[in-house]
């Protein structure tokens, strides 16, 4: 199964305007609720998505490649409750110095909250992301959404 799965290190973020998704495995990364599959596809072959991982490289996610349901119990679990398995098929690898690296993930989460009536936890996410001493630190200063 890991042959089908991107070289990456996690956590990884996964953005688009206004959405921000953190997977710490590649389960939570490859697991899709089936209704909101097609547009997930839609967004990628338009090339709003990005990933970023814990060694600070940055990818184009250009599309999502569907692979066989993997993760035990848990995967069964979830293929049961209708998810769709893909791995993300990702281009333009960039390696960012760490200051870059927190300048996108301060755009990432900017951009997550920027409707929200309640900018605190943007506010709180990037004060911590401005403190971090690593690419580890910086993601582990995400929020969990």
């Amino acid at each position: 199964m890991t042959a089908e799965l991107p070289e990456i290190s996690y956590p990884a973020l996964a953005w688009r305007a206004g959405y921000t998704y953190l997977a710490t495995t590649p389960l939570e990364l490859c697991v899709h609720p089936r209704s909101m599959f097609e547009g997930t596809i839609r967004e990628a072959h338009s090339g709003e998505w990005r990933l970023v991982d814990a060694e600070g490289r940055c990818f184009d996610l250009t599309d999502w490649t569907r692979i066989r349901p993997f993760g035990g119990v848990k995967g069964i679990a979830l293929r049961l409750l209708g998810s769709v398995f893909a791995a993300p098929v990702l281009a333009n690898e960039t390696r960012l110095s760490l200051p870059e690296f927190k300048k996108k993930l301060t755009g990432a989460i900017r951009s997550r909250y920027r409707h929200d009536a309640d900018k605190e936890p943007a506010a709180e996410t990037i004060k911590r992301l401005r403190s971090a001493q690593s690419y580890e630190e910086a993601i582990g200063a995400l929020p969990k959404l």
